[in-house]
């Protein structure tokens, strides 16, 4: 390998702050996302809040090196700016497979019930059918979750499989980050 080829691979400037940043946002994704303490509410909200940070982290680290367009991209007014454009980014980039952009949308739906029912709760005949609609972590783990586990169980698990693999992508998109044309 040579030195350029080795370059791809060494954080520098602000990959290297986006780097830290999601490790630290990592750290409080888990505090806030705790199976024994957290409200079923909080849980239906931070874990999406944490997927939809990991997929701009991905969008940013595939894209151009060029911030402020970038960043014009991902605002919230942007063609990428929400939590759905940016799986449908993700995946048609070939970022992220078909299963977990299902996933994706799935915790997606979770979340917008949660947010705008005040009576939201996993036990709730759609959000329940949402929840068993899940499947990354059972090809994560090759195995059917245990009988016993709850709604909330099944979407936890699923938002944790789901951060474990696009937590690894920002890396991976990086080594096939596109490149600044000169002449076109």
């Amino acid at each position: 390998m040579n030195d350029k080829e080795h370059d791809k691979f060494v954080l520098t400037g602000a990959a290297a702050e986006r780097y830290v940043q999601r490790q630290e946002m990592l750290l409080e994704f888990a505090r806030l996302f705790d199976y024994a303490e957290a409200s079923d509410r909080a849980v239906a909200i931070v874990g999406p809040a944490y997927l939809d940070h990991l997929l701009s982290d991905i969008l940013i680290e595939f894209m151009v090196d060029d911030g402020k367009e970038v960043a014009k991209l991902l605002q919230p007014e942007g063609p990428l700016g929400t939590y759905g454009s940016r799986v449908s980014a993700c995946y048609c980039l070939g970022l992220i497979g078909g299963i977990v952009k299902a996933d994706l949308k799935l915790v997606s739906k979770i979340r917008n019930h949660f947010a705008h029912d005040v009576r939201a709760a996993f036990s709730a005949p759609k959000v329940s059918q949402w929840c068993r609609l899940l499947r990354w972590h059972k090809e994560l783990l090759m195995r059917e979750p245990p009988l016993d586990a709850t709604d909330r169980d099944l979407f936890q698990v699923g938002v944790n499989s789901l951060v474990t693999h696009l937590n690894g992508i920002p890396g991976l998109a990086r080594t096939e980050k596109r490149q600044k044309r000169l002449h076109t």
